[in-house]
């Protein structure tokens, strides 16, 4: 029973949506099947169930409270299911019109219209101009719905006016409302998806383009775009895009991010907020280390605005993510922080590794080798990624140890690991493999061993960049007696 459509869709409802679908059922206007009314309540029963999740629900149970003594039928029980669904999926939709006041708005234009209703004139107006006050999110879908109004609006004065043989200049005035709010829908999508196109072409190695996007680049630059919160936000986005040399693109960005990212729904926020955080993730990645404060700037943001979260939860690798950043910069105590005051934002089934995992990494940076030790030791992380990172930390912690003896038996043991692990990325696991193979020449070198330090050294600097290949260079160069940093 739990795997059918009806019992998934109603176990992906809030608690406040249950309350209100289940106000929905019993309302004569939406159903009037009362064992749909039952068989609601047996399946809200279940999923409110502390037990729920461990136990299974069988057809047969569900049955019962519905018929009775009546033998199981499976055809008309798939039916009732089938006819429960259907009523889920329309209290979504009306869930998400009356979350919309420009759909209502529109709809109580065009039912005034349509029923000829010349006394409820001046008054729906009224109301659709109220309803479209209280419409906060302003993306291009604002300008869509608004040009519907206007238009609806439009039709709504000519048929009053040819009534009354009374024409004003409000048409006038109206058809240019309507032709400026299907302007900015229009640009602000075009832009918005050139700029989706120009970031999978680095994926997908795509050269499509948006249709008429020269010309919709020369009319978004005559224009008094930065007041139109969708168009001014993807052009700042597509020129990052099209210009990264230019970083005062990014600083714009950044700019209207902070003034316009609270008026757009929260998926598109992210999207937004993400687009600022890969252009500086690829200047990092360019060599450009000055971007790491940029980054952590954009994190703390994120985190004080929620935007960096999914479903209300930190994603474990943002989490490690953050902590990282801020411990290149140097913020050892602020990742502390960090680490303590959000776990709670941690999914409860990542939530043990994710900070043991990133507090052994703060004690690697603070040279608190043994705590690192003690972290990791009897720890086995479910995430194949925190499992390898957590091994690579350990190697580095046994070496400033000097426990080259305990350091030597965990490099076999790892590269072992390796091999038996066969869902690892072979690019992943190449990566590790190097770093075992030349962290066990290091161990092997002493400071006398001066031309095969060299060579060593010369091998890895030829060699493409692996796990913690930074550090092994530095250790050859402390080996040499020479300065590091």
């Amino acid at each position: 029973m739990k795997d059918t459509k009806a019992y998934i869709a109603l176990e992906s409802l809030t608690v406040y949506e249950l309350n209100r679908f289940g106000k929905f059922i019993n309302s004569p206007y939406f159903n009037i099947n009362d064992k749909l009314i039952t068989l609601f309540h047996t399946l809200y029963d279940e999923i409110r169930s502390s037990k729920a999740s461990k136990t299974s629900l069988e057809k047969a149970s569900v049955w019962k409270p519905l018929y009775g003594k009546a033998n199981f039928d499976d055809v008309r029980f798939r039916k009732l299911c089938s006819d429960l669904l259907k009523l889920i999926e329309r209290f979504l939709s009306q869930e998400q019109f009356d979350n919309n006041p420009l759909h209502r708005a529109n709809y109580l234009l065009k039912a005034v219209s349509s029923k000829n209703l010349e006394k409820l004139y001046s008054s729906s107006i009224s109301t659709v101009r109220r309803l479209s006050k209280q419409q906060l999110e302003k993306t291009a879908s604002f300008y869509y719905y608004q040009y519907q109004i206007e238009k609806n609006l439009f039709n709504l004065s000519s048929e009053f006016e040819k009534k009354t043989k009374n024409r004003s200049d409000t048409s006038i005035i109206n058809i240019s409302d309507i032709a400026h709010n299907l302007d900015v829908f229009y640009l602000a999508e075009k832009i918005k998806y050139q700029c989706s196109l120009l970031a999978y072409k680095n994926i997908f190695k795509n050269d499509e383009e948006v249709l008429f996007i020269e010309d919709i680049l020369k009319q978004i630059k005559i224009m008094d775009y930065e007041s139109i919160p969708p168009i001014a936000i993807y052009y700042q986005i597509y020129l990052t895009l099209t210009e990264q040399e230019n970083e005062g693109h990014f600083q714009n960005l950044k700019i209207l991010i902070d003034k316009y990212l609270s008026i757009f729904p929260f998926d598109e926020a992210k999207d937004i907020y993400e687009s600022a955080l890969n252009y500086c993730v690829a200047k990092v990645n360019r060599g450009r280390s000055n971007y790491f404060q940029e980054i952590f700037e954009l994190y703390e943001y994120g985190i004080e605005n929620k935007v960096i979260l999914t479903n209300g939860e930190l994603s474990p690798t943002s989490f490690r993510n953050i902590s990282i950043t801020a411990l290149r910069l140097g913020y050892f105590d602020w990742t502390e922080d960090f680490i303590f005051k959000n776990q709670k934002l941690l999914n409860p089934k990542y939530r043990e590794n994710a900070v043991t995992f990133n507090l052994a990494r703060l004690n690697i940076y603070r040279k608190d080798y043994n705590k690192v030790i003690d972290y990791l030791r009897e720890v086995t992380f479910e995430d194949i990624f925190y499992e390898l990172s957590s091994r690579a930390i350990q190697v580095v912690a046994y070496y400033e140890l000097d426990e080259i003896e305990a350091l030597s038996a965990y490099l076999s043991s790892f590269k072992t690991f390796l091999r038996r692990h066969t869902k690892i990325p072979e690019g992943r696991r190449n990566n590790y493999k190097k770093m075992i193979a030349f962290t066990q020449k290091l161990i092997k070198l002493a400071p006398h061993m001066t031309k095969e330090i060299k060579k060593l050294e010369e091998e890895i600097q030829d060699s493409e960049n692996f796990s913690d290949k930074k550090w092994i260079l530095e250790k050859l160069k402390e080996l040499q007696g020479l300065p590091v940093g």
